[in-house]
């Protein structure tokens, strides 16, 4: 589908624009709670006990089809959240199936930075009810109505909040409402602990089937360009998201914002993403990567997207310190998405012309100039009536020139006398063409040999008809050192081919 069509879809199929948590101290409305008024307040289960075991004291918050309310477990003497199905929603099949994927996903998350799920049942009258901890710390969304976040306060909440999803989509889940409002901070003793909530939406591959012919789940200032333009979602949606949480928290807004939602998701399909300028450029070279709108140019995995914010602050670290810090390849590379980062300089920021240049606009600096120009004219003369050397030393010199790393590294030793990695290949699909520097190299599962110790950061590459290229770059340390992790080759939309083929 596309953006214009589904421009035609968004009234009725009601695009969501606001989604709180699932526990704590907001309102708390789930995806099919965004249905009815949240004035109304169902005190109805006040009072009440639940399972003989949680005593229900207040309501926290709720929607159209469900009410979280807070209670005291009696039996272990905690405040708990318990999030409970409405009576007159029992007949709702499709939200009652959706109920009870949100439990079955939340309660088999086990990060630390996941709200855990305590228990679940049934009440005597029927209705689905889980009991969740109860978060008493701060929603990300309030702490940002107060301005930005410090950048290594802010890398260190993404990092959490990725390691999060990492595990949700080991288990092949993915969010697809990432935003402010589903991310809690608690304060631990002296720790600071993200939570992310409501899994209510989550995708996944049993998901597909709980969505309705043009509905929209998500937050447009948050939303990937594929859940724009509504395709098929994967994992890397949430890393998208997490891109835009994360350039929230270090601008003070979302990369892309418009006084419509659809000007807003037209904007993710095809605006340029501003230069973030409150950053290290390490961390501006991340966010770029996570915001790619093309999903296979993309981070492609939660845990690496964790390690590279981890790359960010190691770094952010060592300049407090005033040591320059070791960068890895990723980190270290130009920039992304045609924005060259010079530290919070860009490209588009008028840049103060050097003591050089203002000293020759003053009159003694013209008449130096003038003798300068004088000197290079009759350096050019020179070059042009000596003697050339024999073409083949300047074709020698020139290749020496263009291609520094094909004989000898940086060391100055010759390419074919350094050790090599012989790395083992091995991908989700057999037979898979494995490129080593736009070099075919085998098919999968094979091995092939990587030198060690060059100053490249060589680039993998695995293609099969019908399947998503993947790209991974690699510069092994050792010989021993094992591949990097090579994220799976997925069916293309176009493809027709069938994993395991």
């Amino acid at each position: 589908m596309s953006l214009s069509e589904l421009a035609v879809g968004l009234a009725d199929a009601g695009l969501r624009t606001t989604m709180p948590s699932t526990s704590g101290t907001r309102d708390v409305p789930s995806d099919d709670d965004a249905k009815a008024p949240l004035s109304v307040v169902s005190d109805t289960d006040v009072g009440t006990t639940i399972a003989n075991r949680y005593r229900v004291t207040r309501v926290i918050g709720e929607g159209g089809m469900g009410v979280v309310y807070e209670a005291f477990d009696r039996q272990v003497e905690r405040q708990v959240a318990i999030k409970l199905v409405r009576r007159g929603s029992l007949s709702d099949a499709k939200y009652m199936t959706r109920f009870r994927r949100e439990l079955e996903v939340t309660a088999s998350l086990r990060h630390p930075s996941t709200v855990r799920v305590f228990e679940h049942g049934e009440t005597k009258d029927g209705r689905p009810y889980m009991v969740m901890e109860l978060l008493t710390g701060r929603c990300l969304a309030d702490v940002l109505e107060e301005g930005r976040i410090d950048e290594l306060q802010a890398l260190q909440f993404a990092r959490q909040i990725a390691e999060s999803l990492s595990e949700a989509h080991d288990r092949g889940i993915f969010h697809r409402d990432l935003k402010p409002d589903n991310i809690y901070i608690e304060t631990v003793g002296v720790t600071t602990v993200i939570k992310v909530l409501d899994f209510g939406i989550a995708g996944g591959i049993d998901a597909n089937r709980l969505t309705r012919a043009g509905e929209v789940f998500g937050t447009p200032q948050y939303m990937s360009p594929e859940q724009c333009n509504g395709q098929a979602l994967d994992h890397r949606t949430d890393i998208y998201s997490l891109g835009c949480v994360l350039y929230e928290m270090l601008e003070g807004d979302p990369p892309f914002r418009a006084e419509e939602p659809m000007a807003t998701m037209l904007k993710h399909v095809r605006a340029k993403v501003p230069m973030p300028k409150h950053c290290s450029r390490e961390t501006a070279r991340v966010l770029l990567l996570a915001l790619r709108k093309d999903r296979n140019k993309r981070i492609q995995k939660a845990g690496r997207f964790a390690e590279l914010i981890g790359g960010c602050i190691g770094a952010v670290r060592d300049r407090e310190m005033g040591v320059e810090p070791n960068l890895p390849p990723e980190l270290a590379a130009e920039a992304t998405d045609r924005h060259t980062v010079t530290g919070r300089t860009t490209a588009e920021e008028p840049v103060a012309a050097p003591e050089t240049t203002r000293w020759l606009s003053t009159g003694p600096g013209r008449l130096a100039g003038a003798g300068l120009g004088l000197a290079f004219i009759g350096v050019l003369g020179y070059l042009f009536l000596a003697k050339p050397e024999p073409e083949e030393s300047v074709a020698k010199a020139a290749t020496t020139v263009n291609k520094p790393h094909e004989d000898r590294s940086d060391s100055g030793v010759a390419i074919d006398k350094l050790p090599r990695n012989r790395a083992l290949i091995v991908t989700n699909v057999d037979k898979a063409k494995v490129h080593l520097d736009d070099v075919e190299q085998c098919e999968t599962p094979c091995h092939i040999e990587v030198p060690v110790g060059d100053g490249v950061a060589h680039e993998l590459r695995l293609t099969k008809a019908g399947y998503v290229e993947v790209i991974q770059r690699w510069q092994p340390k050792s010989v021993t050192e094992d591949p990097p992790e090579l994220p799976d080759l997925r069916l293309s939309e176009q493809g027709t081919a069938k994993p395991g083929q």
